[in-house]
């Protein structure tokens, strides 16, 4: 197996000492494609696919392989060294299990890298004189039956030691060794050689050590989005690792890198898809603008000398906003209750707790949100879009109106990243102003602001930031016109799998927002200077202050009442009406006055409102045809089929379970619970309904939900409501 190693060693990482690929078919002897040394064992485990070609399967207890040839595991306390492997488990078990690790037989010293008895990454470092620590991963999962890239990084130049999950840091720990690593003892691979030997039940592939600390960037290309970056001799069958991007928007580009392992690289091709849709043979990037809504089917495939992998999905096209290519969030933030905020072009809503929830008013397009200042903030978890690499380009844009507090900066919308040092935000610094603070994962960046007007003066105001990739130029615009700008290449890019906070930033005391925010979208393109002055006047000029707007069901009908501070050059209003947040169409019109500095009130009947609840919203259009939106309002139909009471998922697998009803009496507390068909009861809890009377409670499907039927049940003081659920295993 000489002529393997020198291929590993000319494609691989520099530094690396040991590979031990796993590819074997037979047990006894497994090679290491970096060195001479070779792995034993005596009770040894079984071959298996990997991810990689080959894999072993370790069937847990005392036994696994035995290194030997141990020079370069002979760490100094400031020694640098990174190790990585592949693994897929599930289930879990009474004590730990152990991918790789050392136990001295001559002294104190003790290391591993494996999984906790309830499924958590966890690596122990202690030294001759039992000097050490343990990091756990206690938020991440990795006995889910799913592959998982598990590493660990010892900087002894920085002290500094940390566990990856998937590229991602889940823990560090910073601790000066007064002992070294040294010992006659091997290192053992799927086992310890210690007490029963914490053996590990499940595959390992791709075992790797180096001689110095991978960066955070390397470790995230090491990764790569779950396809890896294979580097051994084997020929590898194409698998595609990447999950699907299932939606798009009229007129916006639909973009799918798909990712997939494979040696020869894998190259890609579209078996089926809609007219237009075009992906990238070597990358893999599927691009196309989509001009009708619909769902469309697509099969992707990726194909090398070793074989072929296909992925098919149904792509569902949404109509569009009108909105110019480019556009890839959109939160117009004009929910009315609950706490999930919508984003028109993706599924990934912003949530948030009920006690950090901002309250629904009326914003600068339709409704806004207003912010306490205090403990009120947004989370989007769902948040690639904002994994910027080093010479992304992107265009951040959102209103605000506030007149609160800007001591000790307020955020409105950020990143603190708590898997690297990446760090970004947009916000109003201690004076009011805009300042727009980008650091990249390496905490290499700048911060542009201090400029222009205050903005805190009870007034709408947009800001834009800007980053061009390509010249390095960063820009923040403030109502159209350029307020400051700085240049910074960087060598690094912005990913992480923290989410991205809207009003607030997860970072210190919060750095909460207090005011109003609207319309926050993401652009994946350079925004001109041209189209921000463009999209500011649109908006701006726009503008026509409600007092009101107001619904009531009477007699069969829905009755809407609404009235203006003043008028200039107004034409007319258009009703429209939706059965949800979303898809509203036009009722009738409404002629406006079109100037008057009094306050001037209007109404309409809607003579056959939808069953159960209707929404609606005002088409404020000028005479010069630019137009606004008044915000929101839910206007329940009274009558006998009134009741709503929604659950989704349903059935459900496992995960979080939405249950959504209307109608009940407001700002109440009622009751809440969750029982099998036996009668036991698995949730109970009490819940307030909110001031419109809407309810929004999310039940966590966990391990002690069988599959079976399950009653949801809500007890007011006005009625017993209950829905089925089915759980599935």
């Amino acid at each position: 197996m000489a002529a393997p190693a020198a291929v590993a060693q000319a494609s691989c990482p520099d530094g690396l000492v040991h590979y031990f690929g796993l590819d074997e078919n037979a047990s006894g002897t497994y090679t290491d494609y970096a060195s001479s040394a070779t792995a034993s064992c005596t009770s040894c485990p079984s071959p298996a696919a990997g991810l990689f070609s080959g894999a072993q399967a370790f069937a847990g207890g005392r036994g696994g392989l035995s290194v030997a040839e141990v020079q370069h595991f002979e760490w100094g306390p400031n020694s640098s060294f990174t190790m990585e492997l592949w693994m897929k488990a599930s289930g879990s078990s009474s004590e730990n299990q152990v991918f790789i690790g050392r136990d001295a037989k001559d002294s104190d010293m003790l290391w591993w890298v494996g999984m906790s008895t309830n499924g958590h990454p966890q690596f122990e470092l202690y030294d001759r004189g039992h000097g050490g620590f343990s990091i756990v991963g206690e938020d991440t999962q990795i006995n889910d039956g799913e592959w998982h890239h598990i590493a660990v990084v010892r900087d002894g130049r920085l002290r500094l030691n940390k566990l990856y999950v998937d590229g991602y840091t889940v823990g560090t720990f910073q601790y000066d060794y007064t002992d070294n690593f040294e010992s006659s003892s091997p290192v053992n691979i799927g086992f310890l050689d210690l007490n029963n030997g914490f053996g590990y039940k499940g595959l390992l592939d791709e075992v790797m050590v180096y001689n110095r600390a991978l960066s955070e960037a390397e470790m995230r290309q090491r990764y790569s989005n779950g396809a890896g970056s294979y580097c051994g001799p084997q020929q590898v069958k194409p698998v595609i690792m990447s999950e699907a991007v299932t939606h798009g928007v009229v007129g916006q580009e639909y973009q799918y890198d798909v990712k997939a392992v494979g040696n020869p690289r894998p190259a890609f091709a579209l078996a089926e898809a809609p007219a237009g849709m075009r992906i990238n043979s070597t990358t893999g990037e599927i691009r196309w603008v989509p001009d009708t809504e619909g769902k469309y089917k697509v099969s992707v495939t990726a194909t090398n000398s070793a074989g072929s992998d296909r992925q098919d999905l149904t792509v569902e096209v949404k109509k569009s906003l009108g909105e110019k290519v480019g556009l890839l969030h959109h939160w117009m933030l004009h929910e009315i209750s609950g706490t999930r905020y919508q984003d028109f072009y993706t599924p990934y809503f912003a949530a948030s707790s009920d006690a950090s929830r901002p309250k629904p008013v009326n914003g600068v397009v339709s409704g806004g949100q207003q912010f306490d200042g205090q403990d009120d903030g947004l989370n989007v978890d769902e948040s690639y879009n904002f994994d910027w690499e080093s010479d992304e380009n992107f265009s951040i844009e959102l209103w605000l109106r506030s007149n609160g507090s800007t001591s000790g900066n307020r955020v409105l919308i950020g990143r603190d990243a708590k898997d690297s040092e990446a760090h970004w935000w947009i916000g109003l610094d201690g004076e009011g102003r805009a300042g727009f603070q980008l650091l990249d994962l390496e905490w290499q960046g700048i911060f542009v602001g201090g400029s222009g007007p205050k903005l805190n003066d009870d007034k709408w105001h947009q800001i834009v930031a800007v980053r061009n990739g390509g010249s390095g130029l960063t820009e923040l615009y403030v109502d159209g016109a350029k307020v400051t700008s700085g240049t910074h290449s960087y060598s690094s890019g912005f990913a992480s799998r923290s989410p991205v906070n809207i009003g607030y930033l997860n970072d210190g005391g919060g750095y909460h927002y207090e005011g109003i925010l609207d319309e926050v979208k993401l652009f994946g393109r350079v925004l001109s200077a041209a189209e921000i002055a463009d999209r500011f006047n649109s908006v701006y000029d726009a503008i026509t202050e409600l007092v009101r707007f107001e619904g009531e069901y009477n007699g069969g009908s829905t009755f809407l009442t609404w009235e203006t501070v003043a008028e200039a050059n107004l034409s007319h209003f258009e009703v429209e009406r939706a059965p949800d947040m979303e898809t509203f169409e036009k009722l009738g019109e409404v002629e406006a006055a079109g100037n008057s500095n009094n306050p001037l009130a209007y109404k309409f009947t809607d003579i056959a409102p939808l069953p159960e609840r209707s929404y609606y919203r005002l088409k404020i259009v000028k005479e010069d045809g630019k137009y606004t939106y008044s915000n929101i309002i839910m206007v329940e139909n009274r009558g006998p089929s009134a009741t709503f009471f929604k659950v989704y998922p349903n059935p459900v697998i496992e995960g979080e379970v939405t249950a959504e009803l209307s109608n009940l009496p407001a700002g109440e507390e009622v009751m809440f619970f969750v029982s099998d068909l036996r009668g036991r009861r698995l949730l109970q809890k009490q819940v307030q309904v909110d001031d419109y009377g809407q309810l929004v409670v999310l039940v966590p499907i966990t391990d002690e939900y069988r599959q079976g039927i399950y009653t949801l049940t809500v007890v007011s003081s006005k009625r017993v409501i209950s829905r089925k659920l089915m759980v599935r295993r």
